[in-house]
């Protein structure tokens, strides 16, 4: 279909400036071309990083960009580095990028929050009492724990001595008066070597176990 040009209208010779340009966009153009040609024009009306996620917007409405790349994006805009992280690590979460596991430790260290979990539990030995735990944790669960007055030379030796004592307690609080925590169960847990002959640094109750 013809159109007259432009310029050939009656109706726009009047016009200048702006209200030119964006009659000419409106006349001429159509669809995401049309809203990005009008932000072009308006772009005086907005500071930088909302003009770019006006642009993403339109692209997110045209479906030129997915909406996980819109959202993407608009991370970058975020100016404070630990709300980036936190903002990238719910997409990656949300995505699929990364696991439960994985997410909840990032999460509680970006919040500086102490995490430990047990990762795994294998009884493989010759009977069920011969078994194994795997942990995880973070630096702020070692500092939790430094605080609490366990001491040790390396992270691993630190979370093992309070990962035995809690063995011990919760052994402790189940046979308490039933008789069946035996003297030789409570010797097994006082076996585990200590890491250092010297305890008499220690806070009351603590040791450090190899």
């Amino acid at each position: 279909m013809f159109k007259l040009p432009f310029g050939c209208l009656p109706a726009h010779w009047g016009l200048a400036g702006k209200s030119r340009q964006i009659a000419q966009a409106e006349y001429e153009l159509r669809g995401a071309i049309l809203d990005l040609k009008l932000l072009e024009i308006n772009h005086d009306d907005y500071d930088k990083d909302t003009y770019r996620k006006k642009t993403w917007d339109i692209e997110l409405k045209y479906e030129h960009i997915t909406e996980a790349t819109y959202h993407r994006n608009l991370t970058t805009l975020i100016k404070d580095e630990k709300q980036k992280a936190l903002a990238i690590l719910e997409l990656d979460h949300r995505e699929g990028k990364v696991s439960e596991l994985e997410y909840s430790k990032s999460l509680a260290t970006l919040k500086d929050e102490p995490w430990v979990n047990c990762l795994s539990m294998d009884f493989g030995g010759k009977t069920a009492l011969e078994g194994s735990f795997e942990l995880d944790w973070n630096e702020q669960f070692v500092d939790k724990l430094r605080e609490a007055g366990y001491t040790g030379p390396t992270p691993d030796i630190i979370v093992n001595q309070w990962f035995m004592e809690e063995c011990r307690n919760i052994a402790l609080e189940e046979f308490d008066g039933t008789g069946n925590f035996t003297p030789d169960s409570e010797a097994n847990l006082d076996a585990v070597k200590r890491w250092s002959d010297d305890s008499k640094g220690l806070p009351a109750g603590k040791k450090g176990y190899r």
